[in-house]
């Protein structure tokens, strides 16, 4: 088994191609060793994989998931320098992402325009999952033509891609958290050195450098979510553990160790900043939530069971492979034979699965929602790593024997969780909301067995998940350990091919019809309402919430505010339009503001299907 490292120590200081290892059969034709070869296929990989996205975003134009989108586009016009408004819930989220795409918001006063900025910033982001992920099966000893594979596979799965269609932080982590398991792994991983007890200088230098990586990877990644808290906390427990016991030249550990105290005052200073430009503005509530459930016992089977239902998701998004990954993880954590290295990052990996599962379990409000039980988002940006350590098990697996108990124990991991997920929560599923946006990949696997897009079925999902699964180590199997490269390269071809048709098949099905179901919220609304550039909108907390979450980011160079017009509150005294709904079709478009202050008067009145709403201007 010690073959099944989930990251090998090859690096710079041991960099000796997997495919000239006579133990994998035949050498790789010799083209593949050319200086210019890798190089190029990553360039023109990078550039395909960023049309390709493009393409599937073509006909977004405003944010449709929100209140996420709103929150993040609202800071990142504020960090771009216009003008300020309100954020969607009054609080303030850690704004990494959103300074990355601030730029886009830079350049154009058109909200549309701007809106395709960002898709095209969240696709040139994402797509560094492929060199990184490169990187990632080289230092795990694949060969060349099979890493690439690989690589491209975490490019194109739809985890990874699905969240890169909207603009929020789950574009950025797949990658940083690629970068931050590569930089650990760096750093522990012992090189060459001069005499007992002392690392070359070489060595020291390059350990340092993969430090840093590793700090700031982690760092960014609190910069741009609260998931990021879970990241920094282990890692810097285990920077501390080896600066005690000395495992990784102290130097480096310290540099890493200072690099991630100086993102964590970043990010507080960031939030400090972002409540000041924002009126009423608070920080995040949400790790206030994590810590209030977990200390209730009352709540602790739910919490349990939603754990148990994100760790089912995340597996079956990754049609089995996740769990490989999981087994050959915790195989690496218990036994010595494994490199401290590959122990560590192991270590991390399950850690930061489990930590982050039973984070989103207390975190997530009691929403009556199927998929705040079975969620898919909170852990999508460790599918990356789970697939590369997959991939490397599937190449490195020697004997008949091995390969059928790796397969057997993934999928009793996988049919374990679906077990306990069908006895302790499918009976409470109907009278539960189904949200096809936040179930994308089950939905998608229950619809090639006719099940369609219009409800969640666990059981079917785990089926179809275990088929593909199924598959994937039949083929494994049939390479033997003479072909078990090119059996893994084409398990790769196979799952690229699957990948991509699953990817195109959730954008149709979701992302299209989300965005087509949403037309009135935004673009929609603003043509329909009249708004004109730079003005300055106040909105009644009656007027559909969609809509409100949307407009504080399409009136892009104006503002918006939310207030109790009917009831209490008085428009502000900057502002210049109004919207207030109206529920009374007979009634006259005056009736929907009966208070309303001199100088105000009906500029449109809107009753058309679910928007019903009237449009006040001044003077």
């Amino acid at each position: 088994m010690t073959r099944l490292a989930p990251l090998s120590p090859a690096g710079p200081e041991s960099d000796l191609s997997a495919e000239e290892s006579s133990a994998d059969g035949p050498p790789v034709t010799r083209w593949w060793r050319a200086r210019i070869v890798v190089p190029s296929a990553l360039a023109l990989g990078y550039v395909l994989n960023v049309l390709f996205r493009l393409s599937l975003v073509t006909k977004q134009n405003f944010p449709t998931a929100n209140p996420d989108e709103s929150m993040y586009l609202v800071m990142a016009r504020i960090l771009a320098g216009r003008p300020t408004t309100s954020i969607p819930n009054d609080q303030v989220i850690p704004a990494g992402y959103s300074l990355l795409i601030s730029p886009a918001l830079r350049l154009t006063q058109d909200p549309v325009l701007a809106y395709h900025l960002v898709m095209g910033t969240n696709a040139l982001i994402s797509c560094l999952v492929l060199p990184l992920a490169y990187w990632g099966l080289r230092r795990l000893e694949v060969s060349r033509p099979v890493a690439y594979i690989g690589a491209t596979l975490v490019t194109v799965v739809p985890p990874v891609v699905f969240y890169s269609q909207y603009a929020m932080a789950d574009t950025p982590l797949p990658v940083l958290i690629l970068a931050w398991l590569i930089g650990v792994h760096g750093l522990f991983s012992e090189g060459t050195r001069k005499r007992r007890g002392l690392f070359s200088e070489g060595t020291r230098k390059r350990r340092v450098l993969f430090a840093l990586l590793g700090g700031f990877a982690a760092g960014y990644c609190l910069l741009t979510h609260d998931r990021g808290g879970v990241i920094v906390a282990l890692t810097g427990l285990v920077l501390l553990v080896a600066l005690v016991l000395g495992r990784a030249p102290r130097i480096a550990t310290a540099s890493a160790l200072a690099l991630l105290a100086v993102m964590f005052v970043l990010k507080q200073l960031m939030t400090t900043w972002m409540i000041s430009q924002i009126d009423g503005a608070a920080p995040s509530q949400v790790g206030n939530a994590v810590f209030e459930t977990l200390g209730n016992p009352h709540l602790l089977r739910r919490t349990v069971m939603r754990m148990i239902g994100h760790l089912w998701y995340f597996i079956t998004s990754t049609w089995g492979l996740g769990a490989v990954a999981l087994v050959v993880c915790v195989c690496a954590v218990l036994s010595s034979r494994f490199t401290p290295a590959n122990r560590v990052v192991a270590f991390l990996m399950v850690a930061l699965l489990g930590g982050i599962a039973l984070a989103a379990a207390a975190g997530l409000p009691n929403d009556h929602r199927i998929d705040t039980v079975v969620y898919a988002r909170y852990l999508s940006l460790l599918v990356p790593a789970y697939l590369l350590a997959a991939v490397a098990a599937l190449y490195h697996v020697r004997g008949w024997k091995k390969t059928l108990a790796l397969g057997v124990a993934a999928g009793g991991v996988t049919l374990a969780l679906a077990a306990a997920l069908l006895h302790m929560a499918s009976k409470q599923w109907g009278d539960w909301f189904f949200v096809l946006w936040g179930l994308p990949d089950a939905t998608f696997l229950t619809s090639l067995v006719g099940k369609g897009w219009d409800g969640f079925h666990a059981a079917y999902a785990t089926v179809v998940a275990m088929a593909v699964f199924a598959v994937v180590m039949l083929l494994r199997l049939l390479g033997g350990d003479r072909r078990a490269g090119l059996a893994t390269g084409v398990v790769g071809v196979v799952l690229v091919a699957f990948a991509a048709f699953a990817t195109v098949t959730v954008t149709d099905h979701v992302n299209k019809e989300f965005v087509a179901d949403r037309l009135d919220d935004g673009t929609g609304f603003i043509e329909k309402a009249g708004i004109r550039p730079g003005d300055r909108l106040v909105m009644d907390d009656d007027v559909r919430w969609e809509i409100r979450m949307t407009t504080s980011y399409m009136v892009l160079d104006g503002r918006v505010w939310t207030r109790f017009l009917l009831t209490k509150d008085a428009p502000p005294a900057e502002a210049n339009v109004a919207v207030l709904a109206l529920y009374d079709k007979k009634a006259p478009a005056t009736a929907s503001w009966p208070g309303a202050p001199a100088g105000w008067h009906v500029d449109r009145d809107v009753r058309q299907g679910k928007n019903e709403y009237v449009v006040w201007r001044r003077g």
